[in-house]
């Protein structure tokens, strides 16, 4: 629903205002290196726009390492959770990108109880030339989103903040989604894909790819995780949860030495399967959104949709 009345400067303060009395308050803020990231902002001041931050809203969802369970004194401990937060200033996209996660965890315990404890704010953006996203790709998943005039409730949350906030009159309207993109990403079939196995632009991407794992890291809806046991002297045990990468050597080694991607040609395929056409459950959805950051990341430019569009045998890739 979209609240259609005005919203007055000092009425949008007060929204904002009103989510970090019982909340950690984060927003995207540029630094003096030029880089956008999350950061606290206790508060204020309210960002205006959205801003796509280096790292996605992902890191505080899916830490980059957690602790899952700790065994100590005879005891296992459950890890501890993070207290109710909101994130002010989230893109379009970046809300579908958590919808994303939110099916890939839907069964996992830490991540809904970090889940169930967010509020998601969405604000308009500016799209750069590496802006890419589709109103079409999937739903978001977020709390409210505002501009400088409506505010609209995604979630019965939202839906309470703004009531209790004086936000009433209730109308319909579609969201403020980016304009003036013209960039097309083409639309590559997984029937394309699977003849295109042997195609030489493979080869030569892997050539220049150095196995970073920039653009896996940058991705808001990159979810590969290792899992890792410590075990002390003193009989304490702790198991944690980390990021992994499947641009890493050592992702698709299993016992006893096999490898199912030995080189850097086969993780590449890997990564733009998984963007592309999904896994699992979630096979045939294309979880890319367009974000542009693994563009921006990518220290010698690879691009998917370029290699794509070269599968495809489009012009100008």
């Amino acid at each position: 629903m979209i609240f259609g009345d005005p919203l007055e400067h000092t009425l949008r303060e007060k929204l904002l205002s009103s989510l970090g009395q019982a909340r950690n308050l984060w927003a995207p803020c540029l630094g003096k290196d030029g880089i956008c990231r999350l950061q606290t902002i206790g508060a204020g001041p309210f960002p205006a726009l959205a801003q796509p931050t280096m790292i996605p809203l992902k890191k505080l969802l899916l830490p980059y390492r957690e602790t899952v369970w700790r065994y100590q004194s005879g005891r296992f401990r459950a890890a501890e959770m993070t207290g109710p937060f909101a994130v002010v200033g989230v893109t379009l996209c970046e809300l579908q990108a958590v919808w994303y996660l939110d099916q890939v965890f839907a069964a996992d315990e830490s991540y809904q109880t970090r889940r169930a404890n967010r509020f998601l704010v969405g604000m308009p953006c500016e799209p750069d030339s590496n802006c890419r996203c589709d109103q079409a790709l999937m739903p978001l998943a977020g709390d409210i989103f505002i501009d400088q005039e409506q505010a609209w409730a995604l979630s019965t949350a939202g839906e309470a903040v703004l009531h209790a906030c004086g936000c009433t009159s209730q109308a319909e309207g579609p969201l403020p989604w980016p304009v003036g993109m013209t960039a097309q990403r083409p639309a590559i079939t997984p029937e394309q894909y699977a003849a295109a196995s042997d195609a030489p632009v493979w080869a030569e991407a892997a050539s220049h790819c150095l196995s970073c794992g920039a653009c896996s890291a940058v991705c808001p809806t990159c979810y590969c995780f290792d899992m890792l046991d410590d075990a002390a002297l003193d009989g304490t045990v702790s198991r944690s949860r980390i990021w992994d990468n499947c641009f890493f050597a050592e992702h698709g080694k299993v016992a006893g030495g096999y490898d199912f991607r030995p080189g850097r040609a086969a993780r590449l395929r890997f990564r733009m399967e998984h963007k592309f056409f999904g896994f699992g459950s979630l096979r045939g959805q294309n979880s890319c959104v367009g974000c542009g950051r693994c563009r921006k990341a990518c220290p010698v430019d690879i691009d998917l949709d370029q290699i794509a569009a070269r599968l495809k045998g489009e012009e100008g890739s």
